[in-house]
């Protein structure tokens, strides 16, 4: 399998402790290495200190070398570091580190630009045992180097980009221009007909750019008609396809647990809390204060479940949060400390989440996301998502879409 690297060494974590020890005092660096008590997570891994700059380091293990082992550990890494440095005198420039015996070039710069542009003020690092230290932010990547060359065996895997014609708000306006055939209680959208891309821009809430290159990829692509009249999508289940075949790249998902016991009615309510705060304080400041915490809304089943075409039960609900934050998640009642068959709830950081949280649909003050994003989602979860879309399918989408195909 691609991009699986196991890491047989029992030891593997004592001895990456000691490369990323090492690593910093060679820099010049004086390192404390913080001696953790057994199942305890109140200290910080290593702080260093260096011409009156200090950090705060968390470090984590990776068992594989994979994008989903990666990147959900360098974001609580990042999360946790960013606690620490809150917590600790002076506020450190917290770090957030992964090793494992084997990272692919591409996983760990896709892993540094997903982290990166989601938590600005944490420096990353990623290295293994093959020599790689790809390090980013506040002047660490002083520190980089590239792997030993007698590791490069084989032919190199290049990483295939994702194609501009589903990019994020390529989605949303796609979502804009279905949306007269969806009921507003599966998907919060502007409903219209639009001449072309400067209305589209307007009715989208995205630049007349963006609007125009969603118009000029997708008349290419031979899937809208742009000529005379408003815009029109055509070939619209070819479109779903390639729609649902792009949605299936994997996606960060970082398990749960529940600070003290509770259920899915406790999360529901937690939701409605979180929302009726946001929106309270986007009236009281004028978008200026809450606005700016993170999105957020139900998904998968559980949202399935809330428009009212739910089939599958006894799935751990899926929520969808813009980034992690610790306050976030302490709002909610949650913990990141959580292994994935251990977890209670499952948090999925969208990478296309102007499409997820601009389409969100308002059930009862709880945000639930919209119809097309749970059909996205659900349709290759293995418990039994292909009947869950299937579903959506035949009793709410094609009776909408393939009804008023031309």
């Amino acid at each position: 399998m691609p991009g699986h690297y196991p890491n047989p060494s029992v030891d593997s974590e004592a001895q990456l402790r000691r490369i990323v020890a090492s690593l910093f005092r060679e820099e010049g660096w004086k390192v404390l290495e913080e001696r953790r008590p057994d199942n305890s997570n109140l200290e910080p891994d290593f702080l260093v200190s260096r011409h009156n700059k200090k950090l705060v380091i968390e470090l984590k293990r990776a068992s594989e070398g994979r994008k989903d082992r990666i990147i959900p550990l360098l974001s609580q890494a990042a999360l946790e570091a960013g606690h620490y440095s809150r917590s600790l005198p002076g506020h450190p420039i917290p770090v957030a580190l992964v090793g494992a015996n084997r990272i692919p070039d591409s996983v760990a710069e896709e892993a540094k630009q997903f982290v990166r542009e989601r938590a600005p003020e944490v420096a990353i690092g990623l290295l293994d045992m093959e020599g790689l230290r790809s390090f980013a932010g506040h002047g660490l990547e002083s520190l980089n180097s590239p792997r030993h060359s007698q590791s490069s065996v084989g032919p190199h895997k290049v990483r295939v980009r994702a194609p501009q014609l589903l990019s994020d708000l390529n989605q949303w306006m796609l979502k804009v221009l279905l949306a007269p055939r969806i009921s507003e209680e599966y998907l919060s959208a502007p409903r219209g007909h639009y001449q072309g891309a400067s209305q589209l821009a307007e009715a989208a809430g995205v630049s007349v750019m963006s609007a125009f290159r969603f118009v000029e990829e997708f008349s290419k692509a031979g899937f809208l008609e742009s000529g005379q009249g408003p815009l029109r999508l055509v070939r619209l289940r070819e479109l779903l396809d390639r729609w649902q075949a792009a949605s299936q790249r994997r996606v960060l998902e970082v398990p749960m647990r529940w600070v003290l016991h509770k259920g899915e009615k406790a999360l529901r309510g937690a939701l409605r809390s979180y929302q009726s705060k946001q929106r309270k304080g986007s009236e009281d400041w004028d978008g200026q204060i809450l606005s700016r915490r993170p999105r957020l809304c139900l998904g998968l089943f559980a949202a399935a479940e809330a428009l009212g075409i739910g089939f599958v039960h006894g799935v751990q609900p899926y929520i969808y949060v813009e980034r992690l934050e610790a306050n976030v998640l302490q709002e909610l009642g949650l913990s990141e400390n959580a292994e994935e068959e251990g977890a209670d709830v499952h948090v999925r950081i969208p990478g296309n989440r102007e499409s997820v949280f601009r389409g969100v649909v308002d059930r009862n003050g709880l945000p639930v996301s919209d119809i097309f994003q749970v059909w996205l989602d659900v349709g290759q979860h293995p418990a039994r998502g292909k009947e869950q879309a299937d579903l959506i399918w035949r009793r709410i989408l094609s009776p909408a879409l393939e009804s008023s195909e031309p």
